[in-house]
């Protein structure tokens, strides 16, 4: 067990309050992203979604620091992280209990984080060794995630004055972004329209088939088309191979007189690309190909249509 030099209690404080600082200014960045996300996507924060999310929203900001090149993001990270990741096992008292809203929890949650680190601030000797654990969830995975405050000893988090301090918070609120997104996209359904539609190789090349899909998400652009390729020959030997395709769409679900597709500010906002790296909006949340494949806790379902007699 360590004990601390002065020298390292005096950079110790100052990094604790350069986060309590970041902290602060992530929270007021982070109701903006919130605020934005329930208006782009119709919807009313008009209750708690629980302790985990709350924490999952600071807990994913701050692990976006920790990129592989920064070790002292990637520090201050696993500490923050593991600070309030813990408060899942171990709850505080202003967060054990029900909110009005999903704005509430982040604040409630961030304000709890800045208790925790103005009480280290205040004796830091007494918390040098105590290990924070957790594990962190964003829409990509979970981490697990452990530090000590004597870990703040090895590094200089960015003061506000600095200009990596808004690298940092413009880091952070992506990924907030990011999680904000992902938890408020399960309230959607993505739909599979059935039967497929057969496209044939000699008319249709790859390259087409990508170009023809990332045209009708520039009008379309709730969808995402998926297709198989198919090899088959006659019996003369002849090339007979096809694309099968299907479309899929995310919104509330399909009806006999609607698709019920998300509407299309939320989903310019939200899109990376159109077809696969086929960039439209750089500053976009999630690729196409994540959210129709790999997003978690959303439902999917099919929708079967018929076409009209010839």
């Amino acid at each position: 067990m360590s004990t601390p030099t002065d020298e390292e209690i005096l950079k110790v404080k100052t990094n604790l309050r350069n986060l309590i600082d970041f902290n602060n200014q992530l929270y007021v960045e982070g109701n903006t992203k919130l605020i934005n996300a329930y208006a782009l996507l119709s919807l009313s924060d008009s209750k708690d979604l629980g302790l985990q999310v709350g924490l999952n929203l600071l807990c994913g900001a701050f692990w976006a620091l920790g990129g592989p090149l920064d070790a002292v993001g990637a520090i201050a990270a696993n500490f923050a992280c593991g600070v309030v990741g813990n408060y899942a096992v171990s709850t505080p008292v202003s967060l054990n209990a029900q909110f009005s809203s999903l704005l509430t929890r982040f604040q409630k949650t961030s304000e709890q984080l800045d208790t925790d680190l103005e009480t280290f601030y205040d004796n830091p000797t007494a918390y040098w060794n105590i290990e924070y654990s957790s594990t962190v969830y964003n829409p990509f995975g979970s981490y697990p995630s452990s530090g000590k405050l004597s870990d703040l000893a090895t590094i200089d988090f960015p003061a506000k004055v600095d200009t990596k301090f808004m690298e940092y918070i413009n880091t952070a609120q992506y990924a907030l972004d990011q999680e904000t997104w992902a938890q408020l996209l399960q309230n959607f359904v993505i739909t599979q329209y059935c039967p497929s539609t057969i496209y044939k190789c000699k008319y249709y090349t790859e390259s087409e088939m990508e170009q023809d899909a990332a045209g009708f998400y520039e009008v379309h652009p709730s969808y995402w088309n998926n297709w198989v390729y198919h090899h088959e020959t006659n019996r003369k030997g002849d090339d007979k191979s096809y694309y099968e395709q299907w479309q899929n769409n995310i919104g509330t679900g399909a009806s006999s007189f609607s698709d019920g597709h998300l509407n299309d500010d939320a989903c310019k906002y939200m899109f990376i690309d159109s077809y696969d790296n086929v960039i439209i909006n750089p500053d976009g949340l999630f690729h196409r190909n994540f959210v129709f494949n790999s997003l978690k806790n959303i439902k999917h379902t099919t929708h079967t249509y018929y076409h009209s007699p010839n």
